[in-house]
């Protein structure tokens, strides 16, 4: 729904994407990327492992309203991967309105952006097994 905002599918909220290069949130990817994500496993008490392959992690903006962006704070609201699904691929989710949705709905530029990730995370999967097996 307009202006609404889920990270359920089938709610038909309108997704706006966001590139990890994105400025708005520069604090937020820089922030985790550099700082907080070699502290996630071990603070889960898996420190032997690596993150997974492919999962997500919902932010909640913690800082109040009109504060600076470069000041805000963030927390996980959750980490996933068990279910991860590509917001991009939403119009081949069946719904009551849409019980034959197909892969063939999702519209091209939706496709080639799904698909970008699915060839990354072949890519990777395949050099871990590589090194696995040297």
């Amino acid at each position: 729904k307009e202006g609404g905002i889920s990270a359920v599918g089938g709610t038909g909220s309108i997704y706006t994407y966001y590139g990890p290069e994105e400025e708005k949130f520069k604090n937020l990817t820089t922030n985790f990327l550099e700082k907080d994500l070699a502290l996630i496993m071990p603070a889960l008490g898996l420190a032997a492992e690596p993150v997974p392959l492919w999962w997500t992690t919902d932010f909640i903006l913690a800082s109040p309203e009109g504060t600076p962006a470069a000041e805000e704070k963030w927390i996980v609201g959750e980490f996933n991967c068990s279910c991860v699904g590509m917001s991009r691929c939403l119009a081949a989710y069946c719904q009551d309105d849409t019980p034959s949705a197909s892969v063939k709905d999702i519209s091209e530029e939706d496709m080639t952006e799904a698909m970008k990730y699915g060839d990354l995370m072949g890519t990777k999967a395949k050099d871990i097994l590589d090194k696995a097996k040297a």
